[in-house]
């Protein structure tokens, strides 16, 4: 038999908590993972931001190291040490071009071949293309070399002036293997390119001459009058 509560007996008072200690009991009893869960975060950023340095640092050193690197030989080293940079192809660019100014035909394709798949597209990587075509001529690799340049020639992405370029030299090597008929159809499209490029008017210059076009005869050398 339960005994009744005397009236004498004092009830505990069950105060409502108010939001400040609401808040206190909270912190007191999450704090620490708020503590950690901002630890992460300022982890995180810093470790961002020092990694961004690095990075900033690095590219830095590289672009001094390119800057140093006057002679054939410091521009290899070059391309050893920073294989897929973006400078790796103009150094290969470079190395191409010296290779290619002392005879060095196959040195030169082959540096102007990884010059064009270092390089991004633009000028610098359809001068290494261009570069390629006439290594590849001067090695004898005639076909292939034509090949490249006209896939320059007829690549609407290039500057005009290295579309006419391209033209102008299979032009060339279509005139050294009497192809006159091929000479007519490259020096018109080159036309059709741009009139107003310098190898566009050289390019035309190759045409052979119309058959039964009529010369004029020269004209008889006239002694002067004394």
């Amino acid at each position: 038999m339960t005994t009744p509560a005397s009236p004498s007996d004092p009830i505990p008072a069950q105060v409502p908590s108010s939001p400040e200690e609401s808040l206190k009991r909270a912190w007191d009893r999450y704090g620490s993972l708020v503590y950690i869960f901002l630890a992460v975060v300022i982890v995180g950023i810093l470790g961002k931001g020092g990694w961004d340095y690095l990075n900033t640092q690095k590219e830095i050193g590289i672009k001094k190291e390119f800057a140093e690197a006057a002679t054939p030989d410091a521009l290899k080293s070059f391309v050893a040490n920073h294989p897929g940079h973006v400078l790796t192809g103009v150094a290969e660019l470079s190395i191409a071009n010296n290779a290619y100014s002392v005879g060095k035909f196959s040195d030169a394709v082959t540096a102007y071949t990884s010059a064009a798949a270092d390089l991004p597209a633009g000028p610098f990587q359809a001068n290494a293309k261009m570069g390629l075509a006439m290594s590849l001529l001067q090695t004898g690799k005639s076909g292939d070399a034509e090949a490249d340049l006209h896939l320059l020639m007829n690549d609407g992405s290039q500057l005009k002036t290295t579309r006419c370029e391209a033209g102008y030299h299979l032009a060339e090597i279509a005139l050294a293997a009497n192809r006159g008929e091929e000479v007519q159809k490259i020096a018109e499209q080159v036309m059709a390119i741009d009139p107003s490029s310098p190898f566009a008017e050289k390019t035309f210059t190759l045409r052979p001459p119309t058959p039964g076009a009529l010369s004029v005869p020269a004209l008889p050398a006239v002694a002067p009058k004394s």
